[in-house]
């Protein structure tokens, strides 16, 4: 057999993303050029669920025609010309299975993400770190490109596997030209979508742009009412935290409650040492989870994020719903006892919670309840549940959190000078507190556990190895249904 070519092509995708609707356009081209072309696929168990695979090898014709190629089934490790991931976690699971050749391979992989249920149902913050991975990717691959081929998609209305299509033909590794690409949306029903897609992305490789992202409003750094902490040492990305937190809080509360953050940022600021790298990281740290704790999770809260207009104008262009069809969004409640009696101003619930037993056999308490958000009936039932937010600054809940607040702020301010591993310890302890329901009752029953047996013994006399001991204490509270393995270090760490 004489010398010749062969171009091996890997694709990766999750079940119902269309990698086979890509694997068939590939073949498809490469038969119109008189190519030798074999594709094989390992398909996931459903759609969105689990790791889908193709594999195609495409060989020319400068052989013996005696003889014909033998190609392959499957991919070997470091033997891939081209590998095209769909979202980026594929991409590194690639990586991980030792396919790339940093001297040969050429890796296209989309920036977006679609959270595996593992990094979903962690009680903190279960993502896999993005910027490993596409280090990595850059180092372990001989040319890489990184796009949000999953938004240009949704921009073009179309599905993700023309883009994918669009940046693997810009990548000048197939053995054809553009337009062969382009005569395979002829007969698609969606050809014209598809093309505009695959266009966008053909074009964004050729201005070799690394990171595509939607155009979206991005906050404006508004100086107003954090002038007081800014002395030109604070960086743009910090003050730019602060800004999103302030206009957070407003949005969940009101000005006035915005302003609430501003002193409590200013009061952490003042105390800091703003040309320490590692201080103004702490901070910045403390200032993004003070903004989520103070816009923790309530019944009314939930209920007004329901009704924002964006919501549903963001639903339809998800599922891109005609004019002619009708949309019905169903949302579920199930309030608790502990629910209802948080958002109730404090003696109100305070009382609820005490004859609770009584309370829970009233109708709707723990009970599911539908909800259609598009009706008149189901607006104004959301409408009054998300109008208790102008009462919630004297709710039972309120009372209960700002309390919390403060004392964790004046906590890592008396740890600041003391031990920075204590001190960012500290940091951490918010991201115990998850939800609202039984979800939050769980996280604040370990968050006092922690507080109480660490923090109030040790804060006014901090060893070196408390930092590490609080750290170790937040981490297993995170994996832990309950709270016996907590329960257990906790005693023997006191």
């Amino acid at each position: 057999m004489s010398d010749y070519k062969t171009i091996s092509i890997l694709i990766t995708a999750l079940g119902g993303e269309g990698g086979g609707t890509l694997m068939n356009w590939i073949i498809e081209c490469a038969r119109s050029q008189k190519l030798f072309v074999q594709g094989t696929s390992v398909p996931g168990v459903a759609q969105r669920t689990g790791s889908t695979s193709y594999y195609i090898e495409i060989c020319d014709r400068n052989f013996d025609n005696k003889k014909e190629p033998i190609l392959s089934l499957y991919p070997k490790p470091g033997r891939v010309d081209i590998v095209i991931a769909s979202e980026l976690l594929e991409a590194a699971r690639v990586l991980e299975k030792g396919y790339i050749n940093p001297d040969s391979t050429t890796l296209i992989t989309s920036s977006s993400r679609i959270y595996t249920n593992l990094e979903k149902s962690h009680l903190a913050d279960g993502r896999f770190n993005e910027e490993k991975i596409l280090n990595a990717c850059k180092n372990m691959s001989k040319n890489f490109v990184c796009l949000d081929l999953n938004m240009m998609a949704v921009d073009h209305s179309t599905i993700v596997s023309a883009t994918m299509f669009g940046a693997l033909a810009s990548s000048g590794v197939l053995p054809w030209k553009k337009n062969i690409c382009e005569n395979v949306f002829q007969d698609n029903i969606f050809g014209k979508n598809s093309l505009s897609g695959f266009n966008f992305a053909y074009k964004q490789v050729q201005a070799n742009s690394i990171n595509y992202s939607k155009d979206t409003k991005s906050t404006k750094l508004n100086k107003k009412n954090i002038i007081n902490i800014d002395d030109g040492l604070l960086s743009n990305e910090f003050l730019n935290i602060i800004n999103i937190g302030k206009e957070r809080c407003a949005d969940y509360q009101n000005n006035k409650y915005s302003e609430v953050f501003i002193e409590r940022v200013e009061k952490l600021i003042s105390v800091i040492n703003k040309e320490d790298p590692k201080e103004l990281s702490i901070a910045e740290n403390i200032v993004r989870r003070l903004a989520l704790w103070m816009t923790y999770e309530d019944i009314p809260r939930v209920a007004q994020l329901k009704i924002k207009p964006d919501r549903f104008v963001k639903i339809k262009n998800e599922i891109n719903i005609k004019s002619n069809q009708i949309l019905l969004v169903q949302d579920i409640f199930k309030p608790g006892i502990n629910e209802i009696a948080a958002m109730l101003p404090y003696k109100i619930g305070k009382w609820f919670i005490r004859y609770k037993n009584i309370m829970s056999r009233l109708p709707l308490i723990g009970k599911g309840m539908k909800i259609n958000s598009l009706t008149i009936s189901g607006f104004i039932i959301l409408k009054f549940l998300s109008s208790f937010r102008y009462i919630r600054t004297i709710s039972l809940r309120y009372k209960e959190e700002q309390k919390n607040i403060d004392i964790w702020i004046n906590n890592i301010i008396l740890s600041l000078n003391k031990s920075i591993s204590f001190t960012e310890g500290l940091a951490d302890m918010p991201q115990i507190l998850k939800g609202y329901g039984d979800t939050w009752d769980r996280g604040i029953k370990k968050y006092n556990k922690i507080n109480d047996a660490l923090i109030k013994n040790k804060l006014n006399n901090i060893m070196e190895k408390d930092g590490v001991i609080l750290k170790e204490a937040i981490l297993i509270s995170m994996n832990d249904v309950d709270t016996e393995k907590l329960d257990i270090f906790l005693q023997n760490n006191l």
